[in-house]
Parts: C-alpha cells; sequence; structure tokens
C-alpha cells in the first residue's frame, strides 16, 4: 500500500484517508455537522412535528379518529415509498445534489402544509413532504461521514442522530408559548382560519431552511467524486475543506493524487431504472456484505420497533400519571392499560380549540425528548475510548435492564424513568449509520442508510398499530415481548465486526501534520491572496 509523503517535494499520492485527515480538523467540519444536522431535523419534524398539532388540527378541521389516525401514519409511508429512490439518487447523482434537489422542495411542501385548508389537501400534501425530506436520512449521513476525518467520524455521526432525539424537544419548547395564543384570523380566498398550530408548522420549517442555505456553501463528498472517476473534482473540494479548516491556501494542500482502497464499480450509462435499483440494493444482500446487512438491519428492527412503537404513545402513558388517579403501588402495565381502556371508551366531544392540548403532555414529550438528546450527545465522548461495538452493547443491555424492572417496579416517578429508559434503545442509530458508511462501498452507501430507513420506521408503524391492539388487555406479555426482540438485538450485536484500532504509526500523525502546517504557514502568507 502506497503512503503518502508528506515532506517530499514530489507531488504526493495519498489513500483518501490520509488525504481527508491532511485537511485538518476544523470550521468545515462543524460547518457540514451543523447543516446536516438541520437537514435531519427537517425530516424527523416533519414527523413528528404534526402529531404535537394533531389534537388542533382535528379540532379546528372536525377530523374523525381514523382521518387523525391516517395523518399520523401519512409521513412514515411518504418516507417509506421514496427512501429507495434517493438512495439510488444519492449513489448515482450524489450526495449534495441529491438534498439540493429534494430539500428545497420537500420545505416548501411543509410550509404548504400548513395552510392546507381540508382534511384531503392536509394528506396529501404531508405524504409529499414526508417523501422529499426523507432524502436526508439518505444523502446526509453519508455526506457527513465521507467528509470527516476517520478519527472524529464516530462522534459526529452520534451527533447528527442526536438531531433526530431532540426533535420533540424542540416543538413542544415552540409550542408551549404558541399554544397559549388564541387569535383565529379569517383568511377568505384560502378558505381556512388561521390558529395558533399553523404557525407552528411555519415555525418549525426553519431548520429545513438554514439546512437549504447551509448545503449552497458546502462541497459535494470527494469520496463520491473519486468514485466516479472525477479525481481533478475530487483534489478541488479536498482543497477546499484544508482552506477551511486551516486557513491556509490551497495551493500549499501538498496531496495531489488520491486512490480508493476500494473496486469501483463500472456503470453502463444505457442501464434501465429497474436495473440500477436492482445494481443498487442486490449486493448488500450478497456475499460479502450479506452477513454485515442483515446484522445492522436486524438491530435497527429490533431498537425501531421498540422506540418508536411506544414513544408515539408517549403522551398517552405518561399522563396516566398524571390524571388525578392515585397510581401509586401499580405496575407501569397495570397504569398503562387503565389508561388506554378510558382513552378508547371516551367519546366526549372537544370543543374547546384553544385548550385541546395540554401543557402537561407537552413537558413530559419535553423531558423525554431532551434527556434522549443529552444521552447521545454523552455517547459521543464514550464512543471512542470503548469503540463502536462496546457502546452498542452497552445500549442494549442499559435498555434491556430498565425494561424487565420496568415489569416489576411499583412507584410511580421510578416507572416512568424506567419507560424512558427502555425506549433509549434507539440511541443505537449513531453507530449503526457509522457501520453503514463503513462497512459498505462508496456506491452502495446512500442505498444502504435509505434501507435503514425503510427497516425503522416501516417497523415502527407495524409496532404502533400492534401495541394500539395489545396496550389495554395484554400489556405485560407485549412489553415481556420487546425485552425479548431486545435482547435479541443484543445478541446479534455481539457479532459485529471488531473495531479497528490505530496503529502506533498512526499515533503521530496529528503532530506531524500540525508541524507541517506550521512549517508551510510562513510561505503561505507569500502565495495567499
Amino acid at each position: 500500500m502506497e503512503v503518502c509523503e508528506r515532506n517530499s517535494e514530489v507531488p504526493a499520492k495519498c489513500s483518501f484517508e490520509d488525504a481527508l485527515n491532511l485537511t485538518g480538523f476544523g470550521k468545515y467540519n462543524f460547518f457540514m455537522l451543523t447543516t446536516c444536522c438541520c437537514l435531519i431535523m427537517a425530516m424527523y419534524l416533519d414527523i413528528f412535528g404534526f402529531s404535537v398539532v394533531l389534537p388542533s388540527v382535528a379540532c379546528d378541521l372536525g377530523l374523525t379518529t381514523s382521518q387523525q389516525g391516517m395523518l399520523s401514519a401519512v409521513s412514515l409511508i411518504g418516507i417509506m415509498a421514496s427512501s429507495y429512490a434517493w438512495g439510488i439518487c444519492a449513489d448515482t447523482l450524489g450526495r449534495r445534489t441529491t438534498l439540493l434537489f429534494a430539500m428545497p422542495v420537500g420545505v416548501i411542501l411543509g410550509l404548504a402544509v400548513s395552510v392546507a385548508p381540508t382534511f384531503e389537501t392536509l394528506a396529501v400534501l404531508k405524504f409529499l413532504s414526508g417523501a422529499f425530506t426523507a432524502s436526508a436520512n439518505a444523502a446526509a449521513f453519508v455526506l457527513q461521514g465521507e467528509s470527516v476525518p476517520c478519527r472524529q467520524r464516530s462522534r459526529f455521526m452520534f451527533l447528527m442522530a442526536s438531531a433526530t432525539m431532540v426533535v420533540q424537544f424542540v416543538i413542544c419548547s415552540i409550542g408551549l408559548p404558541i399554544f397559549r395564543l388564541t387569535f383565529r384570523i379569517n383568511i377568505a380566498w384560502l378558505s381556512l382560519d388561521y390558529r395558533p398550530w399553523r404557525l407552528l408548522l411555519q415555525i418549525i420549517s426553519l431548520p429545513g431552511i438554514l439546512g437549504v442555505i447551509g448545503l449552497l456553501f458546502m462541497k459535494e463528498s470527494p469520496k463520491f467524486l473519486l468514485s466516479k472517476g472525477q479525481d481533478d473534482a475530487a483534489i478541488n473540494v479536498l482543497k477546499s475543506i484544508y482552506r477551511w479548516n486551516t486557513g491556509l491556501h490551497p495551493n500549499t494542500y501538498p496531496v495531489t493524487s488520491v486512490f480508493l482502497e476500494e473496486t469501483l464499480r463500472s456503470e453502463d450509462v444505457d442501464t434501465s431504472f429497474v436495473r440500477r435499483m436492482w445494481n443498487q440494493t442486490a449486493p448488500l444482500f450478497k456475499p460479502p456484505l450479506l452477513k454485515n446487512s442483515l446484522k445492522l438491519y436486524y438491530m435497527l428492527l429490533c431498537a425501531y420497533m421498540t422506540s418508536t412503537g411506544y414513544t408515539m404513545w408517549l403522551p398517552t402513558m405518561t399522563n396516566a400519571y398524571f390524571n388525578g388517579e392515585d397510581s401509586s403501588g401499580k405496575t407501569f402495565c397495570e397504569v398503562a392499560s387503565t389508561a388506554a381502556t378510558s382513552s378508547s371508551s371516551n367519546s366526549t366531544t372537544v370543543t374547546d380549540c384553544d385548550n385541546v392540548i395540554q401543557p402537561l403532555t407537552l413537558y413530559a414529550v419535553m423531558f423525554y425528548s431532551g434527556l434522549s438528546g443529552t444521552l447521545n450527545i454523552l455517547l459521543t465522548f464514550l464512543v471512542e475510548p470503548l469503540g463502536k461495538r462496546r457502546t452498542t452493547h452497552l445500549i442494549f443491555c442499559a435498555s434491556i435492564v430498565c425494561g424487565i424492572l420496568l415489569l416489576f417496579v411499583r412507584v410511580p416517578l421510578l416507572s416512568i424513568i424506567l419507560f424512558y429508559n427502555f425506549l433509549y434503545v434507539a440511541l443505537i442509530l449513531g453507530n449503526v449509520n457509522t457501520y453503514l458508511v463503513e462497512l459498505n462501498p462508496t456506491y452502495l452507501r446512500g442505498m444502504a442508510t435509505c434501507l435503514s430507513v425503510l427497516v425503522a420506521r416501516g417497523f415502527g408503524f407495524f409496532s404502533v398499530q400492534l401495541i394500539a391492539s395489545m396496550l389495554a388487555d395484554h400489556c405485560t406479555p407485549m412489553v415481556s415481548g420487546y425485552i425479548a426482540l431486545v435482547i435479541s438485538g443484543l445478541i446479534v450485536s455481539i457479532f459485529l465486526p471488531p473495531d479497528v484500532k490505530k496503529t502506533e504509526d498512526q499515533v503521530p500523525r496529528d503532530i506531524q501534520q500540525t508541524e507541517y502546517y506550521n512549517n508551510i504557514s510562513a510561505e503561505n502568507e507569500k502565495t495567499q491572496i
């Protein structure tokens, strides 16, 4: 293997990872992280944001229970329907190119949802906005993973996953003051009344807008460009990252030739779209990628059937402890089953649309979301010393212990804490996305991450329906089944590939790199424009 020459006057030839490490670590990486986090938040706000305003929407528009259920699910359906196509686009057209096309459309559709006058238009627009914002998961994680040096990659992927955890905290924090407003402005030409929930939907479109603006200043993934044979364009991107991070002139970047340590796939321009879909999917489920794909997607299945399924019922289960009834001395399932039975039998029509969303519900969701985001950030500091595999084991084990205790504890506050921690099995997302980026060749990474959305959201949607049918009468066996599911995820995670440890000759690279920057800083002053 060729080694990157740093101090030679001869133009250096580096592996991609060496070349990326030589760009330094600084402003570009943090700006990229902020941009990608905004894009990911836009997608998840599109999913979970509407669930917060749904009671007000239902009251204003007089929606039936089945119509409310459709609006809750339609974004997930849109995401599942389009993720496959975005994965292909990310792997064939480019990560940044895909985002620049899809995300502005998704943001505009999201704003259109806020002024939809009827159930039918709401449903169509929510489906379309979810379909376009799904591009963020297919491309943003890969763009980030291929633009940050390997030493910081796992940490940055965890930080991006944190953005998915705090969306409910964000929308509830904004929603608390907005839902205290009582205005009603009639807009005749749109045939609607402008109400606080419409204002909230417009405000939560801001992360998507900021993400799109940030993309205008970002570059395409240099690894994607290399995989397409665009070596000069890849070198120019690396030089740009180098200038952002170091403040030095691009001409002082020592690398002039980069090679990928993987076999590139030849493409046939006349290949049909269906054939491209097959070409982008089949390799993930054939040796040598098959084993890792099955492990990672099964772990996601276990985590998101549990987390997404119960998260949709979080307000109902939490409010059951604060509805005035005595819950002391009762297990979690005894309290939750009673609440589910009462909810299903309650036929009272709500007429006060200004107070339909109780502050207690928002505070409960804020606490759950804020705590999950905090834990995810803490994991970013553990993933480097512990490694991805051990960190994944830790998350699974903590969730299993909390789930088992949840079946027996009869202290209300402790039951709530255990319930929340049981759902934090979703914290494996950062590690799983890192594995998907590192274990798959460049031309399959967009598809690999988009399939993770299909698995996570598809089985999450199925789980919501399963919990709805079993919560009232079969809570204990149902929770036990989910605990067994998480245990199976832990067993599978034991067989993940071991983390690659840095060799001794890699340790001083950062020192050599710093010395190199210092040595050429004086020369840079002469050449910088």
